[in-house]
């Protein structure tokens, strides 16, 4: 017999089983009751506890009844949006109040950019909880927001907007846009209800598919030969591009990171791994340390970088390959850039992508070897 309750967030009665917690969970040894609510919010676990039977934790419909409707309905479709992209999510009572808290900032931020009727919900993309990606959506426009977390530095963000805006004003890359707020200013200061301030920025909406999405009969020559170009054209501007004093940004791969990982993955390796890979392994930083001496860290090899250039991070629009969800950009070596999508291509589209990139830039005489070495290191 199917067993019913009514949905705790939405209020659809709904199927529910309990089961054990998700072997990806925090806590395999959690109860948890999984939700069927297929017309709403989908499928998602709730947290429960067993003492002294299984049942939902209970901080968790307390919090839940708290909330108002407009509240319900964002987590709600929240929930569901990220369902249908294949996000598998088990809440609890923290998260739940993670993303009420973040509906506060929001109604806040879509205010502050006169976007008074738009409705909002969490981007299919996950629940970066630190750094929030939603959709706005007004009647015949959508817009991104990104909340950014709490006590980020302004000129971080002031940063990747100056990145954005050099990107299309020096080699016309259509990449996010960012949308002034009511006050003219790009990034919005909020602080609702007293809660402590965060920044929120907004960008224009990219209409098209991800990389990761397109049909292989839409994977063509050209459009895997515009992606080399458009790899190349984002280094180029990055070797050229007059950085301000203010400009911030992470500093990525340094041979004291690339050294604390090969230790921890040496201190768990597996004892049946074979002598020549633990050996490769172990000379991973002697071989990091002398491809960055000889590299140097000249503005022709490091500089600028997406970091996470992956296919769901390249949007194909009218044709053209977009870079979006530049949350983690920073300093690096190009040829990490190059890795990150090069290494998801067939061996003969590789081919087409490293003609295209040349076409704007050179490669090094020995990009292969440099590519195998990132990725050793990607795989730490």
């Amino acid at each position: 017999m199917i067993e019913t309750i009514p949905c705790p967030i939405c209020g659809a009665q709904v199927e529910y089983a309990i089961e054990n917690s998700p072997a990806w969970y925090r806590d395999p040894s959690l109860p948890v009751y999984r939700i069927n609510c297929y017309d709403k919010c989908r499928r998602y676990w709730l947290e429960g506890i067993s003492d002294p039977h299984p049942h939902i934790d209970p901080s968790i419909t307390v919090f839940l009844d708290s909330l108002n409707d407009e509240q319900r309905t964002f987590i709600s479709e929240s929930t569901q949006h990220a369902c249908d992209n294949g996000i598998l999510i088990v809440y609890n009572r923290k998260g739940l109040q993670h993303l009420a808290i973040d509906w506060h900032y929001v109604k806040a931020a879509v205010m502050s950019y006169g976007l008074n009727n738009a409705s909002f919900r969490i981007s299919g993309s996950g629940f970066d909880i630190a750094n929030m990606l939603f959709f706005l959506d007004t009647e015949d426009t959508r817009f991104t927001l990104r909340l950014h977390q709490a006590g980020t530095a302004i000129d971080k963000i002031r940063s990747k907007i100056y990145w954005l805006t050099a990107l299309w004003d020096k080699a016309r890359i259509k990449t996010l846009s960012p949308v002034p707020g009511r006050d003219g200013k790009m990034i919005q200061r909020l602080s609702p209800n007293d809660l402590p301030s965060r920044y929120a920025t907004v960008y224009d909406w990219i209409p098209g598919e991800t990389l990761g999405a397109v049909s292989a009969a839409e994977k063509t020559p050209e459009l895997i030969r515009s992606l080399g170009v458009m790899v190349g054209r984002m280094h180029a501007v990055s070797e050229t591009l007059e950085l301000p004093d203010w400009f911030t940004r992470p500093r990525y791969y340094d041979i004291k990171w690339v050294t604390l990982q090969v230790e921890k993955v040496l201190a768990s390796s597996n004892i049946d791994d074979s002598a020549e890979k633990l050996a490769k392994l172990a000379s991973l930083p002697s071989r990091f340390s002398q491809f960055a001496k000889a590299q140097g860290k000249g503005r022709d090899v490091f500089g600028l970088i997406h970091l996470d250039l992956a296919p769901h991070n390249t949007i194909v629009s009218e044709g053209q390959p977009c870079p979006i969800d530049m949350i983690q950009f920073g300093f690096g070596y190009y040829i990490s850039d190059i890795l990150t999508l090069s290494r998801q291509l067939s061996e003969d589209e590789r081919t087409i992508f490293f003609e295209g990139y040349q076409e704007i830039r050179s490669l090094p005489k020995d990009y292969l070897q440099q590519l195998a070495l990132f990725e050793e290191i990607r795989e730490l």
